[in-house]
């Protein structure tokens, strides 16, 4: 089969694997019917983050159970399922407390980030323990509307409701990629009075304008004075940070006013990162960052995007073949001809 393969930084490729085969009794195999790109998939091909050449990479992906295993209960060949970006054994404490992020067992907690849980840029895909680590897609959505809830659109509404917002307050989302762009899209749901986006990217500054945000350049602007004179000198309630560099972080806690909050989805592994303790304590703050569980969000999603509160699609500005996956990534990682989210199709 087709699939786009991890082989070293700046080198992805589409290349023919071995087809998705069941490890077990328990799993299942999924015909992929949609996939995408994830910022964080961008960590490996820069290497800020160590990948494993050889490996399928992608963990955003819906499609139709193709064959299962004798145990899964479930779902059967012919189900329109949703993937979960993470994924768990299914059988350690956390996962049966609906934590598989926590699971004790699965080193790796996403797919696409070694050999041997293959990921989703592909034209199928092996799933363990199916009946845990799929879900079904509603008869009433199309594909591109369920397939961002595999992973960003959680991730988006998790720094939303880490960031503890409350109606009135004024929340500052740092970078309008598309986890930051989906943030806005959650973060407007609590009621806020005001939502200010910070990026230096034209085109995803309008986009968050068109979601309802403030925009903030910050190529040109002086970030720290735009939010405070926005706030009457006092600082953001709430400040999400979705790009994931120290410069970043750092800059959330200059703009959170005393007693804020700042939540962190952007991926930063930097483990001598010189956390600013003094300024933490001296402004009474909340600090809250971590791996989404994915699946504890995908039911109250659904619910919002079925509803219209929420419409995914608005984020993509590509739909490709999967055959044409390297110009997706130039695309997407070149930041070229407008690209948020790229929709492929095996």
């Amino acid at each position: 089969m087709k699939a786009i393969v991890f082989h070293g930084p700046h080198d992805v490729r589409l290349d023919t694997v071995a087809d998705a085969r069941l490890a077990d009794s328990r799993g299942a195999v999924v015909r992929i019917t949609r996939t995408s790109i994830c910022g964080s998939d961008l960590h490996f091909v820069h290497g800020t983050v160590p990948g494993i050449p050889g490996t399928v990479i992608g963990h955003e992906a819906i499609g139709v159970v193709e064959e299962v295993g004798a145990d899964v209960r479930r779902f059967k060949k012919g189900d329109r399922v949703i993937v979960p970006g993470v994924v768990g054994c299914g059988d350690c404490d956390p996962c049966r407390r609906g934590y598989p992020v926590g699971c004790e067992r699965f080193a790796s907690k996403v797919y696409g980030v070694t050999p041997d849980l293959p990921g989703a840029q592909a034209e199928a895909m092996p799933v363990p323990n199916a009946d845990v680590n799929l879900c079904a897609t509603p008869a009433d959505l199309t594909d591109e509307q369920a397939l961002f809830l595999t992973d960003i659109l959680p991730t988006g509404y998790f720094g939303a409701e880490n960031a503890r917002i409350r109606p009135g307050d004024t929340v500052v989302v740092i970078g309008c990629g598309p986890v930051g762009l989906f943030a806005i899209m959650a973060a407007r749901l609590f009621g806020p009075a005001a939502v200010l986006a910070v990026d230096r990217v034209d085109y995803r500054l309008a986009k968050a304008a068109a979601l309802g945000a403030t925009p903030i350049d910050y190529g040109t602007a002086d970030v720290t004075t735009a939010v405070l004179e926005a706030t009457g000198g006092r600082g953001a309630d709430a400040i999400i940070e979705a790009v994931g560099s120290a410069a970043t972080v750092k800059l959330a806690f200059d703009l959170v006013r005393i007693g804020g909050t700042v939540s962190a989805v952007g991926v930063l592994l930097q483990q001598d990162f010189p956390f600013p303790m003094g300024t933490a304590f001296m402004k009474d703050l909340t600090f809250r960052i971590g791996l989404v569980n994915v699946p504890r969000y995908i039911p109250p999603l659904l619910a919002l995007v079925r509803s219209g509160r929420i419409d995914p699609t608005a984020l993509i500005s590509h739909r490709l073949p999967l055959a044409d996956g390297e110009r997706a990534y130039e695309l997407f990682e070149g930041r070229r001809d407008g690209c948020l989210k790229v929709a492929l199709t095996p």
